[in-house]
């Protein structure tokens, strides 16, 4: 039972990235194309990329799995993607540094109310 919904899992999470593939093919316009290739042009800026998609999503698996559908789209190179994935990680530790400089007791509406 539990092969099947692991091969199930996988099946969803193949799907989803097919999907994501094809929409970003069709939607993908040179503006994307120019402004992805301008951030990635160097390994700092495609690190500091990466970081802030995380530390923006919360989620470093959103931003990986974000640069493998560019990269299965041909929006960027493998090349350009591995700083981006590096950041990534480096990104998801951000939040935890964020708790540990704020302490716990900080009101995050006070800090998010000028934001909006």
């Amino acid at each position: 039972m539990e092969i099947a919904t692991l091969i199930g899992g996988i099946g969803i999470f193949l799907l989803g990235m097919t999907l994501l593939t094809d929409t970003l093919k069709k939607w993908a316009g040179t503006r994307l194309r120019h402004r992805l290739n301008q951030f990635t042009d160097g390994s700092l800026s495609g690190a500091t990329l990466g970081a802030m998609l995380t530390t923006l999503f919360q989620s470093s698996s959103v931003t990986t799995l974000m640069t493998i559908g560019f990269v299965s789209a041909g929006l960027l190179t493998f090349t350009q993607s591995l700083p981006l994935v590096i950041g990534a990680n480096v990104g998801s530790a951000t939040t935890g540094w964020i708790i540990a400089i704020l302490g716990y007791n900080l009101d995050v509406r006070q800090l998010f109310l000028p934001i909006i």
